[in-house]
C-alpha cells in the first residue's frame, strides 16, 4: 500500500513545476509565507534605513504602475490573466528595482513568469510598449530573465544575447575586482604605480585591466588540492548553464516542454551526464600530479562574489546533518524513486502500471526526478541545505543574499553542485545496471571502413581573456558611464590551439551516414566500453558518403555545436565575428588540460548508415550512443566502421607575463 501511495504521489508530482538539476547522494541523504513587501514610502524606508535612525529629508518618488500604463479599453490587457498576476506583484512591490532577483523566490518567480507570458503572447504592436514600460518600472534582472526566455518563442523579443558575464559581471568575477573597478572609475583612471603593481591592474591606452583570480585564490585548503576553479568558474561554462535553464525551465510543466521538444527530458539528462563526463576528463591530469582524494573540496566554499546591494554571496562551511522535516522530505522522495527502480515500474494515479524498459527508462526517470527533486518546494529545500550548509538560511522568506545555488549562472562554481549532479545520475546508473548489456555487434558493418587518419597536435594553454565591466557602472543617470576609459577583468582561461581531425573512409555505396566523435580517458578497444560514462561527445552529425574513398575532416570551428566568446575578449586585436550563443557549450572548454610532457586520451569515431531522410532529431538511437550504457561486443577483430585512437594532449606553460601575475596554480 505504501508503494502504491508513493507511486500515486509521484504521478501527481510529474505534473508539478520542476527546477534546475539537483539530487542528493548517499552522503547528502544523511543530512537531510513569503512575506509581502509593502511599497509605501515608510515600508520601503525600513529596508534601507537602520532602526532608530531618522533621516532629515526623504525624497519621494512617483512610480508608474502597470494599471496606469494600460488603456482601460484595451481588452488584451484587461482580460489577460498574466497582466492581472503581474499587476498584483508590481503593486505588492515584488518587482521593485534594487531587489536581488532570485528565481527560487515564489513571488519573484510568479512575477517573472507573468511578464514572460505577457511578452510571449503579446500582439506585435504591443510588445515594444510592454518592454519600454518594464524597462522603466521592473527589476532589471527580472526583465532580462523574461526577455531571454521570450526570445526562444518569438524573434522580436530580444535582438541578440550579450553573454551573462557582460550583462552581470559581478556574478562571474571576484568582488575585489569589482571594488577595484569602482575605485579606479571614481578616480577617473588615475592610480599610483606602486599600488597598481601590488593590486594587479594596469593601463594600456584607454583600457584599464584588472588581473582577476578565481575564488579562494589566496587560501590554501590542505584537504583539497584539485585546483579546478578555472574549470568550475569558467565564464563561458557558467553562461552556458544559464542557457540550459532557459531551455528547460524548472517551473515549466512537462506538457509544455514536450510540446516544445518531445525529447526534452532525455536531452536534459544527457546535458548533465556530459557535464560530469567533461568534468572527470579535466581531472585526468591530476592523477599524474599525485593529487590526493578531493572529497574535502565539498566541505567549504567561499564564492568571492558580491551582489548589487553590496552583500557578499554567502559562504558554505558544511552540510547540516541533523534530522529535520527538510531531510524527511528529501528522504521520502529518494525512497519512492528507488522503489520505482527496484520494481522497474511506475504506478499511475488511476492504477495503470508503466514498465521501465531499455527504451523508455531515461525519458521516464528524467521526468520522475525533475518532478520530484525539482519541484519548487524540494528544490528550495535542497538549495538551502547545500547552498548555505549549516548556516540555516530561510527558504520561506525573501533573502537579499541568496547562495550560488540559487542562480543557474553561478551554480557550477560550487564543487558540491557537481556532486549533486552525480547523485542524480546515479538513479539512471542503478536502473541501467539491472538491464542486460546491449549488443553493439549489430552496429558493426562492412559498408564503411575507416582505413587511415591524420590528427594535428592538440595543445592546451591559459588564454589571457579581458571582458568589459561597463555594466556594473550602470545607473539611471548614466553619470558613471561618461568616461572614455574601458575597465576590464582580465582572467586566465583554459584554451586549446586550433586542431583538426581527418579520416579516410572507404565506402561500398553512396550512403547517408551518422558520424559520432567522442573523447575519453586513456583505454583500449576492450576496456573503453567499460569506461562508457566517461566519454565526452565532441560532435554528432549527418554525413553523405560517396562510393569509394572519402576524406572526412572535422575541427571545432567547422561545426555548429559550440559557442565562441572570443568576440568579447578585448585582449584580442584581430577582427572577428560574434559567434556567441547562450545555449551552446563553450568551444574553449571541449579539450581537457594536458601535461607539458603530454597526457594520453582516447578518441573514438563511429560511422553507421541511416535513412536518407534522417536528421539528428528523428534518429532512433539514444543520445550518447554508443556510450549511453553498458555494451557487449562478441568480436573485437572484425569491426571496420568504428575506431579507437590514442591521442596526446599537451599543455604549454605560460611564461612570466609582463602585465602581472595570477594564482600560483594557474601557470
Amino acid at each position: 500500500m505504501f508503494l502504491k501511495y508513493s507511486m500515486n504521489m509521484i504521478f501527481l508530482w510529474l505534473y508539478l513545476l520542476g527546477t534546475a538539476s539537483s539530487a542528493p547522494s548517499d552522503e547528502f541523504r544523511s543530512f537531510v509565507h513569503e512575506g509581502e513587501l509593502e511599497v509605501t514610502d515608510d515600508a520601503y524606508i525600513k529596508y534601507i534605513i537602520p532602526s532608530g535612525y531618522s533621516p532629515h529629508k526623504i525624497q519621494k518618488q512617483t512610480r508608474l504602475l502597470l494599471r496606469d500604463f494600460v488603456n482601460k479599453d484595451d481588452l488584451f490587457f484587461q482580460d489577460n490573466e498574466y497582466y492581472k498576476i503581474l499587476n498584483e506583484h508590481v503593486e505588492a512591490g515584488h518587482t521593485m528595482k534594487g531587489l536581488t532577483f532570485n528565481i527560487y523566490d515564489d513571488n519573484m518567480r510568479e512575477a517573472a513568469i507573468a511578464l514572460f507570458r505577457l511578452l510571449q503572447f503579446a500582439q506585435d504592436d504591443k510588445i515594444e510598449s510592454i518592454k519600454e514600460w518594464a524597462s522603466a518600472n521592473i527589476n532589471n534582472d527580472m526583465l532580462d530573465y523574461a526577455l531571454i526566455l521570450t526570445s526562444l518563442f518569438r524573434v522580436d523579443a530580444l535582438k541578440g544575447h550579450e553573454p551573462p558575464f557582460i550583462t552581470k559581471p559581478n556574478y562571474f568575477v571576484n568582488s575585489e575586482t569589482i571594488k577595484k573597478a569602482f575605485k579606479l572609475k571614481l578616480n577617473n583612471g588615475k592610480f599610483n604605480p606602486q599600488e597598481a603593481q601590488v593590486q594587479q591592474f594596469y593601463r594600456t591606452n584607454d583600457v584599464i585591466s584588472i588581473n582577476t583570480n578565481y575564488s579562494s585564490w589566496n587560501l590554501w585548503n590542505k584537504e583539497c588540492r584539485d585546483n579546478l576553479d578555472y574549470f568550475r568558474e569558467d565564464i563561458g561554462l557558467n553562461s552556458y548553464y544559464y542557457g540550459v535553464h532557459f531551455l528547460y525551465p524548472f517551473w515549466m510543466n512537462s506538457e509544455e516542454l514536450t510540446g516544445t521538444d518531445p525529447k526534452y527530458a532525455e536531452k536534459y539528462y544527457y546535458i548533465h551526464q556530459q557535464l560530469i563526463a567533461r568534468y572527470n576528463l579535466e581531472k585526468e591530469h591530476l592523477k599524474y600530479l599525485n593529487v590526493s582524494d578531493t572529497s574535502k573540496c565539498y566541505d567549504d566554499y567561499m564564492p568571492y562574489l558580491t551582489y548589487d546591494n553590496g552583500l557578499p554571496f554567502p559562504s558554505r562551511s558544511n552540510i547540516r546533518r541533523e534530522w529535520s522535516d527538510d531531510y524527511a522530505r528529501i528522504k521520502s522522495v529518494d525512497i519512492a524513486i528507488k522503489e520505482c527502480i527496484t520494481r522497474g515500474v511506475i504506478f499511475m494515479e488511476n492504477g495503470t502500471k508503466i514498465d521501465l524498459t531499455e527504451d523508455n527508462f531515461v525519458d521516464l526517470l528524467a521526468k520522475l526526478i525533475r518532478a520530484n527533486f525539482e519541484s519548487v518546494q524540494v528544490a528550495k529545500t535542497l538549495r538551502s541545505l547545500f547552498g548555505y550548509g549549516s548556516d540555516g538560511f530561510p527558504t520561506e522568506r525573501y533573502n537579499p543574499a541568496p547562495s550560488v545555488l540559487h542562480h543557474p549562472q553561478t551554480s557550477l562554481r560550487d564543487p558540491i553542485y557537481w556532486y549533486m549532479i552525480q547523485s542524480l545520475l546515479k538513479y539512471f546508473d542503478d536502473f541501467s545496471n539491472t538491464l542486460d548489456p546491449y549488443d553493439f555487434s549489430k552496429y558493426q558493418n562492412d559498408e564503411f571502413s575507416i582505413i587511415d587518419n591524420s590528427f594535428t597536435k592538440i595543445t592546451t594553454y591559459y588564454e589571457f581573456y579581458q571582458f568589459n565591466l561597463e555594466k556594473i557602472f550602470s545607473n539611471d543617470n548614466n553619470d558613471l558611464r561618461s568616461s572614455p576609459l574601458t575597465f576590464t577583468a582580465r582572467q586566465k582561461r583554459l584554451k586549446h590551439t586550433p586542431f583538426s581531425l581527418s579520416f579516410t573512409i572507404d565506402s561500398k555505396y553512396n550512403k547517408t551516414s551518422l558520424v559520432k566523435l567522442f573523447l575519453g580517458p586513456a583505454c583500449n578497444e576492450i576496456t573503453c566500453f567499460d569506461e562508457f560514462c566517461k566519454f565526452f561527445e565532441l560532435d554528432s552529425f549527418i554525413y553523405e558518403v560517396n562510393e569509394g574513398l572519402n576524406i572526412l575532416k572535422w575541427s571545432p570551428d567547422t561545426t555548429l555545436k559550440y559557442a565562441f566568446d572570443d568576440y568579447f575578449n578585448i585582449e584580442l586585436k584581430s577582427s572577428r565575428k560574434n559567434k556567441f550563443c547562450l545555449f551552446k557549450f563553450p568551444e574553449n572548454m571541449i579539450i581537457p588540460k594536458g601535461l607539458e610532457q603530454g597526457l594520453n586520451f582516447t578518441l573514438f569515431i563511429l560511422i553507421t548508415p541511416v535513412d536518407d531522410d534522417s536528421d539528428l532529431d528523428t534518429l532512433s538511437v539514444p543520445l550518447g550512443f554508443p556510450f549511453h550504457r553498458q555494451t557487449s561486443i562478441s568480436n573485437f577483430a572484425d569491426f571496420n566502421n568504428y575506431k579507437f585512437y590514442n591521442v596526446t594532449i599537451y599543455h604549454k606553460e605560460n611564461s612570466k607575463h609582463a602585465n602581472g601575475y595570477f594564482s600560483s596554480h594557474l601557470n
